[in-house]
């Protein structure tokens, strides 16, 4: 479905947040009539940006439109959701519309963990070698229904939640990583694992992913079409170590040269590096720029990002580590400093075995000291069992910062990688990391 084929019809914007609010200034001008709808317990907010149904006569409203334009947190497994589906309501969303546009100039990025990295990157190196291209998607910014004039590539983050929904592939899709996350909105991980890679499920012409082998490389196989190529960094001559990026004639990157931390993130830009390439077919006089670009990149905030402080420790903000695999990831880039882990937050019942196989034998090598907090942070500590001596419960998140803070002196590093979602106590995960980073500015 495209936008024109919503011209002269009765809408239903389902959600009235961001994206919502695009969608209905994107449609409301060629639609017959149109109006945002808030189902549940959902907030009806003042400056809506045009008619809302909400209560009793919210589902009424979805029913009897002819489209109905979903937002993407609203989840398959909702009742309200099934009951359009069994009534034969058409249900689109403002990512795929904007898809079935513009997909041959879409680089779409997507995966448990790295596509906002990654997908930062892709426009970065895009703009080293002088393209007009613009990020969109999960990264807060909802996507337009016009493209801006002289816009080369569109790069989109698009999540599991956005992934679900859609009816079209991107030209180009990179795949980072696939491991349990979100799975009571999805309905399990089968059903998970199917939504997100929903992307790549449509007609996409390339797929970069990190091996050819491997769980995620198996899934995608299974979910492309024949005529797919799916591409690894490896086939343009791009290898990854603990340490570095490496394009042999073109040069290496190593971690002290850049400012992304981690071996994971290192792959990240090497994902990133091949979908530019594969999307712009890159002439390999161009690779050394695209390397001097990632020793220029800044690191996205709350991903291993460090805060400024004067107490001597090393405060790490990486509050958008919510799955256990990028808690792992987060404490494999500091394996040789002593390392104090904060952990916890709101429990969805992610398994932490890879977590706590990483602190059993790595953390206790490494000294690894954790501080929990919530019902997450509890019921690790339960798991991790009084044989890990080496851990600690906080009252709350600030009391977990303040124990962080006597274990540790100068050199130290107090590791914000939560492992969790942050509603038990905060808002969203920016609200969970301004109280970390004010801590750590306060710890002086």
């Amino acid at each position: 479905m495209r936008f024109s084929d919503l011209a002269g019809k009765r809408l239903a914007i389902w959600g009235a947040g961001r994206e919502g609010t695009r969608a209905y200034e994107a449609l409301a001008a060629d639609a017959a009539s149109i109006e945002i709808v808030v189902t549940g317990g959902g907030t009806v907010p003042a400056d809506a940006p045009g008619p809302v149904v909400a209560g009793e006569d919210a589902f009424a409203a979805l029913r009897a439109a002819d489209v109905v334009v979903k937002s993407p947190g609203i989840p398959h497994t909702s009742p309200e959701f099934a009951a359009l589906r069994d009534a034969g309501v058409p249900v689109t969303s403002l990512m795929d519309l904007w898809l079935n546009e513009h997909g041959d100039r879409v680089i779409a990025v997507t995966g448990t963990k790295g596509k906002s990295t990654t997908s930062t990157l892709v426009t970065h190196f895009l703009g080293a070698l002088d393209v007009t291209a613009t990020l969109a998607g999960n990264v807060g910014i909802p996507v337009s229904r016009e493209l801006s004039p002289g816009l080369d590539v569109a790069v989109a983050e698009v999540s599991s939640y956005q992934a679900a929904d859609l009816t079209a592939s991107p030209r180009t899709a990179v795949l980072t990583s696939l491991y349990p996350e979100h799975l009571p909105w999805h309905g399990g991980y089968e059903a998970y694992v199917g939504d997100k890679l929903n992307l790549i499920a449509h007609g996409a012409e390339t797929v970069v992913l990190p091996a050819l082998t491997g769980e995620l490389a198996e899934r995608a196989r299974a979910k492309v079409a024949t005529t797919t190529r799916l591409v690894t960094p490896a086939e343009l001559g791009i290898t990854v170590t603990d340490d570095a990026l490496h394009w042999g004639e073109a040069g290496t990157v190593t971690s002290e040269d850049t400012t992304l931390r981690g071996a994971h993130n290192l792959m990240n830009a090497a994902l990133a590096i091949t979908a530019v390439c594969v999307h712009r077919d890159v002439d390999p006089a161009d690779r050394p720029r695209l390397l001097a670009a990632l020793r220029a990149f800044a690191p996205l905030a709350h991903r291993l990002e460090v805060i400024p402080t004067t107490d001597g420790r090393v405060w790490v903000d990486d509050s958008l580590a919510t799955a256990p695999e990028a808690v792992v990831a987060a404490l494999d880039t500091y394996a040789t400093s002593r390392v104090v882990l904060v952990a916890g937050g709101a429990d969805r019942g992610l398994d932490f075995a890879p977590l706590l196989a990483h602190l059993r034998t790595s953390g206790a090598q490494r000294d690894t000291r954790i501080v929990t907090v919530g019902p997450a942070g509890e019921r690790l500590r339960a798991e991790l069992g009084p044989s890990y001596t080496a851990g600690t419960a906080g009252a709350d998140f600030a009391d977990a910062l303040a124990r962080a803070r006597e274990l540790t002196g100068a050199g130290d590093v107090i590791l914000l990688s939560p492992g969790a979602p942050s509603f038990d106590e905060f808002a969203d995960y920016e609200a969970r990391a301004a109280a970390f980073r004010a801590a750590a500015e306060a710890s002086a």
